[in-house]
């Protein structure tokens, strides 16, 4: 965890050590009305800031997009992401070199369905697929 995250986190944890020490100061002290006062309001804080936290999770969550991919045919290829390379079928040579990926970001994952025989599908990219047999590639 680095940079203002860190910071964050340095804060919190310095406002909550702060708060126990005052509070048990106060108990020690028996001002039981002022010690209840703070330990009530430092609890309706931290509900307020996990309330917080808990609905930013639910919305990043909801936003993300989930990766499923389905292959239901003979030699068929599916990847929620992205595809190098996909040879289906049989009696396919390889004669060339593997290809280099495109330069540049990788598409996102998504949702990828392949159902015939020997079909290639990808949430992604694809670089290069090879269906049929007796291919040379």
């Amino acid at each position: 965890m680095t940079g203002w995250r860190r910071g964050v986190v340095w804060a919190v944890a310095a406002a909550a050590s702060l708060t126990c020490a005052g509070v048990t100061l106060l108990l020690w002290l028996k001002d039981l009305s002022t010690a209840g006062i703070v330990a009530g309001l430092a609890a309706d804080t931290v509900t307020l800031v996990m309330t917080v936290f808990a609905v930013r999770a639910l919305v990043l969550q909801s936003a993300q997009t989930t990766s499923q991919a389905t292959a239901s045919g003979a030699g068929s290829v599916a990847a929620g992401g992205s595809i190098g390379r996909a040879v289906t079928g049989s009696n396919n040579q390889r004669t060339g070199g593997t290809p280099t990926p495109a330069p540049g970001s990788p598409a996102p994952g998504g949702r990828a369905e392949a159902s015939g025989t020997k079909s290639v599908a990808a949430g992604g990219s694809i670089g290069e697929a090879v269906t049929g047999d007796g291919n040379s590639t």
